[in-house]
C-alpha cells in the first residue's frame, strides 16, 4: 500500500495559522567528517544554506583529485559507509577550535594531528587507509589507483554533502518508530545521518510536505526527498551490515525507492536551530 500525505495532517494541525499540537525539534546532529562519527548537539548554526561544521572534511580517493582539490564529488569517491561499513569502529573527533582531528579505536588513539599541517594530513590519511584495507569489506582492495587517500577540506566549509547544495535534512521520530514496527526491531536513527529529528507528526507525514516550513522563526523550503543507499545497512555502533534498511523502507512507507527524511533549503542567510524549537508547516 502506498501511503501519500498531501497535507491533510498539516491542515489538521494548522487552523488560521495556529498550531493545535506541538511539533518540535528533539535531536540535532552534525557530521564533521563525511560518513564518520556524528556529533549530537543542543543547537546548530545554519549559514549560507548549510549547517556550520557539517561535512567539512572527507577522506577521498587519490584518483578523484589531489589533496588541494576540494571540488564536490559523489559519495562513491570517498571512504564512506556505503563502501566501508566498518568505519563506525573508528570513533572520530574533530575539534574545530584546536583544528585537531583524532581517530580513536578500541579505547585508544589510533592517530591524531592538526588539519593545518600537511604532514599530519598525510599521516592521518595513511593510517586510515591501513585500517580500511584490513576490513573485510573495503573499497581499496584491488584498486591501487585509489591510494593514497587524501584528507580534504578546510574544516569550515561544508563541501562534502551528498547533495552539492548542502541544505538541512529532517525526519520524524514517528517515521522511525513506523520503520521499527515494520522490521520488528529497534533502529538507531544515526544510520540516516540526518541533522534534525522532530516529533509531533504522523508517521511519514514529513515526506508529503511541500512549500515552506518554519523552525522557530526561520524559514526553510522543502526541497526534495532523501533517497537511501547501502550506508543505512551499517550499524553505527559496530560497523556490521545487520539489517536490510532499504528493502524495509519500501515495505514500511510504500515509496518505490527507499526514502527516509527530507532535505530543506534555508531561506534565511543565518539561523540557529535549537532542541525544543517549534516546527510549523506552511
Amino acid at each position: 500500500m502506498i501511503l501519500q500525505f498531501d497535507g491533510f495532517f498539516s491542515r489538521l494541525r494548522h487552523i488560521d495559522g495556529q498550531s493545535t499540537s506541538m511539533t518540535k525539534v528533539i535531536e540535532l546532529y552534525r557530521h564533521p567528517v563525511k560518513s564518520f562519527t556524528p556529533e549530537r548537539l543542543d543547537q546548530l548554526l545554519v549559514k549560507d544554506g548549510k549547517i556550520q561544521g557539517d561535512r567539512v572534511l572527507g577522506f577521498r580517493f587519490a584518483d578523484q583529485g589531489g589533496p588541494n582539490d576540494w571540488a564536490w564529488r559523489r559519495k562513491i569517491n570517498f571512504v564512506a559507509l556505503s563502501n566501508t561499513p566498518g568505519i563506525p569502529r573508528i570513533d572520530l573527533d574533530f575539534n574545530d577550535e584546536s583544528r585537531v582531528l583524532t581517530l580513536n579505536h578500541v579505547g585508544g588513539i589510533l592517530a591524531s594531528g592538526s588539519i593545518d599541517s600537511s604532514e599530519d594530513r598525510t599521516r592521518l590519511s595513511k593510517i586510515l587507509a591501513e585500517f580500511v584495507t584490513d576490513l573485510k569489506i573495503n573499497p581499496l582492495a584491488g584498486h591501487p589507483e585509489r591510494v593514497p587517500l587524501n584528507l580534504i577540506g578546510d574544516g569550515r566549509q561544508g563541501l562534502f554533502h551528498d547533495f552539492e547544495d548542502g541544505g538541512v535534512t529532517l525526519f520524524s521520530a514517528e517515521s522511525l518508530k513506523a520503520l521499527e514496527s515494520q522490521m520488528g526491531t529497534a533502529v538507531d536513527g544515526r544510520r540516516f545521518r540526518t541533522n534534525v529529528i522532530i516529533e509531533g507528526v504522523e508517521a511519514w507525514e514529513e515526506l508529503g510536505w511541500t512549500g515552506q516550513i518554519s523552525i522557530d522563526d526561520s524559514v526553510y523550503k522543502v526541497n526534495r526527498l532523501v533517497p537511501r543507499c547501502l550506508a543505512t545497512h551499517a550499524n553505527p555502533a559496530n560497523g556490521e551490515r545487520d539489517h536490510d534498511i532499504m528493502k524495509s523502507l519500501i515495505a514500511a512507507n510504500g515509496y518505490k525507492e527507499p526514502t527516509f527524511a527530507i532535505q530543506l533549503t534555508p531561506l534565511d542567510n543565518e539561523a540557529v536551530i535549537r532542541v525544543g524549537d517549534s516546527v510549523t508547516v506552511g
